[in-house]
């Protein structure tokens, strides 16, 4: 899937005002470019999330964009990944047993390309 991605060094701004470049990832600025034209209040990876493994062992997970109503809540969480695997659902499986109260998404290229396109709408 070809996507139109900004150039390497296209500027975005999360909802502090806190410049970011995405120079080595076209589907993060991909995904920076719809979040900012939708006028979504987002931030790039502000902490992560400890997941304890079926053997107790802890990992930490991170979500690429995290966005954000106007109380300062967390409303999405979006992953943006080249392809759909095993181990990113594991570690969303695991992430959605010990977190239910977080929605997620999972932002593929053919979902970025939809989401980008004249009738991508974001719902939330």
């Amino acid at each position: 899937m070809q996507l139109d991605a900004p150039a390497p060094d296209t500027v975005f701004v999360d909802r502090d005002g806190e410049k970011l470049t995405f120079p080595d990832s076209n589907l993060k600025r991909v995904a920076a470019q719809i979040l900012s034209a939708k006028r979504k209040a987002w931030r790039y990876r502000p902490f992560s999330f400890p997941l304890f493994t079926d053997k107790g062992n802890e990992q930490t997970f991170h979500f690429d964009f995290y966005v954000y109503d106007a109380e300062d809540s967390v409303i999405r969480l979006i992953l943006v990944v080249p392809f759909e695997s095993r181990e990113v659902w594991d570690r969303v499986g695991r992430f959605k047993r010990q977190y239910p109260m977080y929605p997620y998404e999972l932002w593929t290229p053919e979902k970025l390309h939809h989401l980008g396109g004249p009738r991508g709408r974001l719902d939330f």
